[in-house]
């Protein structure tokens, strides 16, 4: 019998859980890329729609975080072996002083990608970002093919990354 009252509680905690999540996630389609206009470092818009028919790696980061360093070389390399095949990386810096520091650290890491400024608003439609670095790679159609809390390595992107294109370019 407590056996079963616990089981009751915790599917009940759960379904609660659950609904709690869902609201908070609002009720646009979990499955879209939610569209943005960010500034770049040279302060021009730059809109997520400007990337349609392409398939994109939407990185969030902070120039202070190991992780995010660590997996930035990965992305270079995937924009290089890629790029010309319809992929794109785009970089989201959430650093407070972005426009002062990132230009210095662009040129160390030889970002061969667009960098853009986060707003409070790109944070929040991407589910609220609360750890990095987070990343979603997103297909032509601006689905979410996959998203990642944490640090993602070129192997884990590539399979996806190559399946994608494959769709794009038949």
């Amino acid at each position: 019998m407590v056996k079963s009252k616990k089981r009751i509680f915790i599917c009940v905690l759960l379904s609660t859980v659950g609904a709690i999540l869902a609201a908070c996630q609002g009720s646009a389609d979990p499955s879209k890329a939610p569209d943005f206009t960010l500034l770049n470092l040279q302060d021009e818009s730059v809109n997520l729609s400007e990337y349609r028919g392409q398939v994109v790696l939407i990185n969030f980061f902070s120039t202070n975080c190991p992780p995010c360093r660590v997996e930035i070389p990965d992305f270079v390399l995937l924009q290089n072996q890629y790029g010309s095949r319809g992929f794109a990386v785009i970089g989201i810096s959430v650093d407070q002083n972005g426009k002062k520091i990132l230009p210095g650290f662009v040129q160390a890491l030889r970002i061969n990608y667009p960098i853009l400024l986060a707003t409070s608003k790109v944070i929040r439609d991407y589910g609220n970002i609360y750890a990095l670095p987070a990343s979603f790679l997103i297909d032509r159609n601006h689905l979410i093919l996959k998203h990642y809390t944490g640090m993602v390595t070129k192997d884990e992107l590539e399979p996806i990354i190559v399946n994608a294109l494959v769709d794009i370019n038949e």
